[in-house]
């Protein structure tokens, strides 16, 4: 009879129709229509027919009565079927709908879509090749130009211009090849131990003159600091940061306020902190339309408000991918002509502080710190106290020589001394000639400096200042910069000074085929005294190291695009040649090609290092000093 009843209600319907029992959990087929028989070979079990796993789930899902979340789609021969699940007089029924044109039609797309993808990463990465070489002779000859002393003032300003345009630009294309590198899941990030002080004030110094000049005020909250050395990949923490506050200040009006708040809680014996940070704006705001699409790729909002303001609309969904990579989370609020804040959430592991050296150095000593706001002197003296330095407070300088003075008939000495910048009723540049004039010229004076020293310091060193700590204040960077003026300090300095960026006796291979990007680094490689000789391609490189005697040259520069012979298959060569300094010389790769996949076809070919151009003098150096520094020392 049930069967019978199976037959009556399924067997005449047009589409094919299967029928499980459910015994234990497991479910058998019990009939298939003449429409499910017919897909069936040989009209067997149209379960046969399918491919192993899609027969598999099937039974599945109907053991479950379809309470399972993907969607089920069956291959019998070249045509594809929905499988549609519901219970019926205690049996699961399962009917197979044709899909076929729909299915096709979609895979097409997405193979299309992949292949445009593909294609796009394969554009992109060209034309990072092509955009970085001429942006490294704009940048190049920039450098070298601001680097002469007889640059007169007004050309000086230009150049200057010059370098910062073409550092937006460089800011603008890294942007579309980072989403399209976070887009292919290309990504990688490099943590290595910082410091959150360094972190911040590079931060700051690129976000508060922007701020300056549209007129806003800025503000730098710090909240909880438990741990200060943290590991993270600093170029992509400070990369999610300034994306944030660009924004925040592009999209705030002049006499608004952008604020940005930072916390770490954690320790460092567990190993593990959390980073909460902020950046908050009393801007124009954002719709609630908006809001549920502004992370996505190249999503700007459009309105005549902010029509005339320019940006790729990457920067948000950037700075969302990076976060989630490292673990975190971002959350936005904002209302419209209220003003927008982001939060950020992100976990990291935390690196000890060794304060051994500092304390050796720096224990039991005296200094005399100027503030007139009592909480931030307190806090100071507090930090100074973890390394047993004890400090005298004074808010003013009539408190300031009544120490010094006191000190002085005491036949008691300080070791040096602290000021704010910003101390009420003291003229700074009157004041700090005097305490020199009192105290002679090996004490040491120290201005807690918020910005960027670098457009006053010339001021300040000529009223006496010999460093500037940069507030808000870290332990890290106080310890620092006064254990730089111990003599334990000072002998560390004086063994770094004299190898740095003199590399005088070393012989460089330099390999690049454009003419112009060879003349730039042949120029600043020989400010460090090295010897440098030069080849145009790949080919000419291996001739001249096969012909120079062993151990000849002390470093090969190797760009990766060159015709001929290539850098690869240049450094391959090389390798694989019989003498004793084939398989140890540093092969450095120095390219436009500057995607994580280019790194590692570097080094897999056989090479030490990656330098990406645009060239960054600073990091050129760098580099140089590991492999030249360790050859000397």
């Amino acid at each position: 009879m049930k069967m019978e009843r199976i037959e009556q209600m399924w067997g005449a319907i047009s589409i094919p129709a299967l029928c499980f029992e459910i015994k234990d959990g497991k479910s058998a087929l019990v009939y298939q229509n003449g429409e499910a028989g017919r897909l069936g070979k040989d009209g067997g079990s149209v379960l046969d027919a399918m491919p192993g796993g899609e027969a598999e789930e099937c039974l599945l899902q109907s053991a479950a009565f379809a309470n399972r979340p993907d969607p089920l789609f069956c291959h019998l021969g070249q045509a594809v079927y929905s499988a549609v699940f519901f219970p019926w007089e205690g049996y699961c029924v399962c009917l197979l709908h044709d899909v076929s044109s729909y299915y096709h039609d979609v895979q097409n797309k997405l193979d299309e879509a992949v292949m445009a993808s593909r294609a796009k990463t394969s554009f992109l990465s060209e034309m990072s090749h092509d955009i970085r070489t001429p942006m490294n002779a704009i940048i190049g000859i920039t450098d070298i130009a601001l680097m002469q002393e007889e640059t007169p003032p007004r050309i000086r300003e230009y150049l200057s211009k010059i370098k910062t345009a073409s550092g937006h630009m460089m800011s603008i294309i890294n942007e579309v090849l980072d989403m399209s590198k976070i887009e292919s899941g290309k990504v990688a990030l490099q943590p290595e131990e910082c410091d959150i002080a360094d972190i911040l004030h590079e931060i700051l110094i690129v976000a508060r003159p922007q701020a300056d000049e549209k007129n806003q005020h800025f503000v730098f909250e710090l909240g909880r600091m438990d741990c200060e050395r943290i590991v993270v990949d600093g170029v992509r923490f400070k990369q999610i940061c300034l994306n944030l506050l660009s924004n925040a200040i592009k999209f705030t009006p002049s006499g608004g306020t952008v604020t940005l708040f930072v916390e770490i809680t954690g320790d460092e014996d567990s190993g593990k902190a959390v980073l909460d940070l902020s950046v908050r704006d009393t801007g124009i705001g954002m719709s609630k339309e908006f809001l549920s699409r502004v992370f996505q790729p190249f999503e700007r909002e459009q309105s005549l408000t902010i029509s005339k303001i320019q940006g790729t609309g990457l920067g948000m969904s950037i700075a969302k991918n990076l976060v989630e990579l490292m673990g975190g989370s971002i959350r936005v609020e904002s209302e419209m002509g209220k003003g927008t804040c982001f939060y950020i959430h992100v976990p990291f592991k935390t690196a000890k502080v060794n304060l051994e050296e500092y304390r050796a150095a720096l224990g039991g000593r005296r200094i005399l710190l100027m503030d007139s706001s009592p909480e931030e002197a307190r806090a100071a003296a507090d930090m100074l106290e973890r390394i047993g330095v004890s400090a005298d407070l004074a808010q003013n300088p009539e408190q300031a020589v009544s120490f010094i003075n006191e000190a002085a008939f005491a036949d008691t000495e300080y070791f040096a001394f602290l000021t704010a910048e910003k101390t009420k009723d003291v003229e700074m540049l009157s004041f700090l000639p005097e305490v020199r004039r009192r105290m002679g010229d090996d004490f040491p004076i120290f201005l807690l400096y918020e910005g960027d020293w670098k457009q006053t310091e010339y001021m300040y060193t000529r009223a006496g200042v010999d460093a500037f700590i940069p507030v808000p204040l870290f332990c890290n960077r106080l310890y620092a910069g006064l254990y730089a003026f111990t003599g334990a300090g000072r002998s560390a300095q004086e063994g770094v000074s004299a190898q740095s960026r003199n590399f005088g006796g070393s012989r460089i291979l330099l390999v690049e085929d454009n003419e112009l990007n060879r003349e730039i680094a042949l120029e600043l490689l020989e400010m460090t005294g090295v010897s440098v000789e030069t080849a145009a391609n790949g080919q000419e490189a291996l001739d001249k190291f096969e012909s120079a005697p062993p151990f000849h040259y002390d470093l090969i520069l190797m760009d990766i695009q060159m015709p001929v012979m290539n850098g690869l298959d240049a450094t391959r060569a090389l390798r694989a040649l019989e003498r004793p300094d084939a398989a140890s010389i540093p092969v450095v790769a120095m390219t436009a090609n500057a995607f994580v996949e280019d790194i590692r076809n570097s080094l897999d070919a056989g090479m030490n290092a990656h330098v990406s151009k645009p060239l960054d003098m600073e990091v050129l150096f760098a580099c140089l000093e590991s492999f030249l520094g360790r050859a000397r020392g």
